[in-house]
């Protein structure tokens, strides 16, 4: 990966440095180390989801319920969850603020303009 990032910037300082052509041998370079720089982050950022659904693949096939579950939980919940909001746990109640937030500010600023004709 580091190698392909210096390739990829020495090719574009050097296509700088005879003022950015767009053709030839320099802008071919450029190009082409570019774009495999650039296929190579999107493989890297991939490759976690990638891996987890090969885990959670293997563990389903090996009929492993506790891999399985362990791997889910892993990437789909979370332990952080908010159960409070403005000193309320109650969910009907926080549920009604949230209503009233958005409510209020998205009403419109002219009762007029605001009245369907």
């Amino acid at each position: 990966m580091a190698v392909l990032k210096q390739a990829s910037v020495e090719s574009d300082r050097a296509s700088k440095a005879i003022g950015k052509p767009r053709s030839g041998a320099i802008f071919n370079k450029r190009q082409q180390c570019r774009l495999l720089y650039r296929k190579r982050l999107k493989e890297c950022q991939m490759e976690p989801s990638v891996s987890y659904s090969n885990y959670l693949h293997d563990a389903l096939l090996c009929k492993n319920n506790t891999l399985f579950w362990k791997c889910w939980r892993s990437k789909f919940e979370t332990s952080n969850r908010c159960v409070e909001v403005e000193q309320c746990i109650d969910s009907d109640v926080i549920a009604a603020k949230f209503a009233s937030h958005f409510c209020n500010a998205y009403r419109a600023n002219d009762v007029h303009r605001g009245v369907a004709t």
